[in-house]
């Protein structure tokens, strides 16, 4: 796997520092890492480990330096053809997305720390398809100010090499170096010295002259160079002379921060510095510009971590609180100095590894690579990756793509949006190098969300120009030859196969749910689009009768299943997270219920009050039957959350029931609520009025109530065992309550016949895959 590093410099710093150690780690671990920067002190390190190092300006913002950076970056991606790029720093990522988007490279980030989120900052901000942060606020920060999905966002560390930072290392270079005398009590700081990161060393030189008044034998060593190297230097030669000696040593810029580290009796710093410190089992106080946790100790370790060691949200250091703690641990006993260093040590050692560190950006590049949750990624993965590999984006940005798939995507519905995630995962497992372009509603989230190219699906003039490079269109899964809502989104659709067909490519008419037809001219208009298609495959027997009725012949029909049959639940871990996130019920049994609004001739034809008073008499009877909680499920939010809190507060206010109400933000999330997991019941049964909470129920092997308004909904119900279907118009109160009380009752014995008609449709739903891969070849 070829990796390309870019960064605005490898001076020193803790950013730097990181990258050096990650790249020496994954280079060993059988990597190609080319490291792309501006130069500096580190270039050396690079050279010894056997890493590539190409001298690109990506340090500043000025518009001649970043187009030149622009130009060398391009030529290289192009010239080497990177597996990933991973960015480090702001302006390399704004550079690296701006490439990303024009030549196809796979791009993931690391958040090191936190900027500015405010305009004209955040336009600079960039991220890519998957992001590493250093600490969980920096996730938290990710995610708050720029929207990221935090599915995207991989926690990882500063690993350290507990053998290169060992409170054994040999310093007598430096000691001779600079006159580091004998017998003398050692504090050392080590941070870059610009301004945004020497706050503390101001302050350790402000108190310099107190503590030698009590420790004549001190000896303060600061480490680091940068923009304020100049000030300190100032106040540390004032204060020198005023104390008639060489008190405050400054080193400047170094590389070999361990050998400074070893000798001292204390340290001070902040992130990487001060696990570094640690590492070499010192007593260390963790202080910067960012804020101050003091002494580190077992009643530190939270805190520490929580923050990356960089004191984000601490209280402010200052000089009372640096003397205070710096006196308590130079005046403590040998053996209680001893401990904190070993306790510091072993922090170090049990939270801060090297094997960590590599593994969670393998398992970052991993997942861009196989299109994956980074947070669900196995080390293990990547002894296969290499069939992954044969593709590579970069070559591949402008020649054809190999399928386009149109359909309702991008309009915030949940069942629909499962149909593409899904295929999209299932195409990509069989077929690795598939290059899948999607029409959605919103391209720009979308692409993040599901992973692949996407365009808008009004904008004629994209879709003609993705369509003169595809080879296959898929139309569906979904309802979409059906004119009950419109004719405008079935002429629609037959326009963008017949369109594909023009244009040369073939056509897959996917798993669709065919009906009602109203019109006879759009009728003919259906029988003509399908007919003409490569390969046609509906999702029931309902829509197979409806085609055949209106001129299809039967023999080129395939009986399919909906896409969504392919999809898995999240682990056990993660299941149990999405149950804490939605206080779900985790001692008690629940049910599901999803309601949905209609629009048109649909909503005509029920009362919504009255079917809402039903629905919830009918809930507060099962819920006092059974001691269930139920849970109502916003499917489209748009559609369904104001009809689903209206019932919620019904239920309350007239029956004094207590319930639910979710939006899960994908299909895996429902079916993983539905299925339940270790600790975690799952449903005894779904009553609903959409057809993919349905569809999901039976993949968990979960009895059905369809509440019947919508031929999907009763084609789907008749389909399955130990179902039943409510009519919504007149909707009886008492059949209702009567088909949810049976489906309650069910025991697990109706499981078993529930997974056997699951398996049976996945495996329906999985042909359609091997007729994609068909038309391909």
């Amino acid at each position: 796997m070829k990796i390309l590093m870019v960064t605005m410099a490898m001076d020193i710093g803790g950013a730097e520092t990181h990258i050096l150690e990650l790249s020496r780690k994954l280079v060993k671990r059988g990597l190609d890492v080319t490291v792309a920067s501006n130069g500096g002190a580190y270039e050396k390190e690079l050279e010894n480990s056997g890493i590539r190092h190409v001298k690109i300006p990506c340090h500043s913002k000025h518009p001649v330096h970043m187009r030149k950076a622009y130009k060398l970056l391009r030529e290289l991606i192009l010239k080497e053809k990177y597996d990933v790029v991973h960015a480090h720093a702001r302006i390399p990522a704004f550079l690296c997305e701006k490439l990303h988007r024009k030549i196809g490279f796979r791009f993931v980030t690391t958040a090191h720390w936190v900027f500015n989120p405010g305009f004209p900052y955040n336009i600079l901000t960039k991220w890519g398809e998957r992001s590493l942060a250093v600490s969980d606020d920096i996730k938290s920060y990710l995610v708050d100010n720029y929207g990221i999905d935090p599915d995207n966002v991989r926690v990882t560390i500063n690993g350290i090499d507990l053998e290169k930072f060992s409170k054994d290392t040999d310093w007598s270079d430096i000691k001779s170096e600079f006159a580091l005398g004998d017998a003398r009590t050692r504090i050392v700081y080590v941070s870059r010295m610009d301004t945004d990161r020497s706050y503390a060393a101001h302050k350790l030189i402000e108190i310099t002259p107190r503590l030698y008044g009590e420790y004549p034998d001190l000896e303060v060593v600061i480490v680091g160079g940068g923009n304020d190297f100049d000030c300190v230097k100032a106040e540390a030669d004032s204060v020198n002379g005023k104390l008639g000696s060489r008190v405050i040593v400054l080193t400047g810029s170094r590389t070999d921060i361990n050998k400074f580290a070893a000798s001292a009796d204390l340290f001070v710093g902040v992130s990487r510095a001060a696990l570094e410190g640690m590492a070499c089992e010192k007593p260390s106080i963790i202080a910067g510009n960012e804020g101050y946790i003091g002494i580190f100790d077992e009643d530190k370790l939270g805190v520490s971590i929580d923050t990356n060691f960089c004191c984000r949200g601490c209280e402010e250091t200052t000089a009372e609180k640096l003397l205070c703690d710096v006196k308590a641990v130079l005046g403590a006993t040998e053996a209680e100095r001893a401990r904190l260093g070993a306790y510091a040590r072993e922090t170090v050692f049990r939270h801060y590894s090297m094997d960590t560190m590599s593994d969670d950006a393998i398992k970052l590049y991993i997942s861009v690579i196989k299109r994956s949750l980074v947070n669900e990624v196995h080390i293990s993965e990547l002894d296969g990756i290499d069939n992954y590999l044969r593709y590579n984006p970069v070559s591949q940005k402008k020649k054809r793509a190999d399928v386009m798939i149109s359909g309702y995507y991008g309009f915030g519905n949940m069942g629909d949006d499962s149909i593409l995630e899904t295929m999209i995962g299932k195409l990509r497992k069989y077929a690795p190098d598939i290059k899948i372009t999607a029409l959605t509603r919103h391209p720009k989230e979308n692409e993040k969300e599901f992973g692949v190219r996407c365009i808008s699906r009004t904008n004629l003039l994209s879709i003609i120009r993705e369509m003169r490079r595809s080879s296959v269109l898929i139309s569906g899964g979904g309802s979409l030859f059906q004119d009950s809502t419109s004719s405008k989104s079935l002429k629609y659709y037959a326009g963008i196969v017949n369109l594909a067909r023009r244009m040369g490519m073939k056509t897959y008419i996917y798993a669709n749910g065919v009906g009602v037809i109203y019109s006879d001219k759009n009728r003919r208009l259906t029988a003509r689009t399908v007919s003409g298609a490569d390969r046609v495959s509906v999702r029931d027997k309902s829509s197979f009768d409806e085609l055949t009725s209106i001129g299809v012949e039967r023999e080129m029909i395939a009986l399919s299943a909906d896409p969504a049959f392919m999809m898995e639940p999240f682990s056990r871990e993660e299941t149990r997270k999405i149950y804490e996130k939605y206080g779900l019920p985790t001692d008690k049994p629940f049910f599901a219920v999803s309601l949905r609004r209609f629009e048109g001739l649909q909503r005509s034809a029920y009362n919504e009050d009255e079917l809402l008073g039903k629905v919830t008499a009918s809930c507060a009877e099962v819920a006092k039957r059974f001691g269930a909680v139920p849970v109502f499920v916003s499917m489209q939010p748009a559609l369904d959350y104001e009809v689903s809190a209206v019932a919620k507060k019904q239920l309350f206010e007239k029956y004094g029931t207590h319930s639910v109400l979710i939006s899960p933000k994908n299909g895996r999330e429902l079916l993983s609520v539905l299925s339940g997991a270790e600790g975690v019941p799952g449903a005894r049964f779904v009553c609903s009025m959409r057809l993919h909470i349905l569809i999901y129920a039976c993949r968990a092997a979960l009895p059905v109530v369809g509440l019947s308004l919508d031929p999907k909904i009763d084609a789907f119900t008749k389909s399955i065992k130990y179902s039943r279907l409510v009519p919504v118009k007149d909707l009886d109160g008492n059949i209702l309550t009567e088909a949810m009380v049976s489906s309650a009752e069910y025991g697990d014995e109706v499981r078993d016949g529930l997974a056997e008609d699951s398996k049976h449709f996945e495996t329906r739903a999985e042909l359609d895959i091997d007729g994609v891969l068909a038309l391909l070849r």
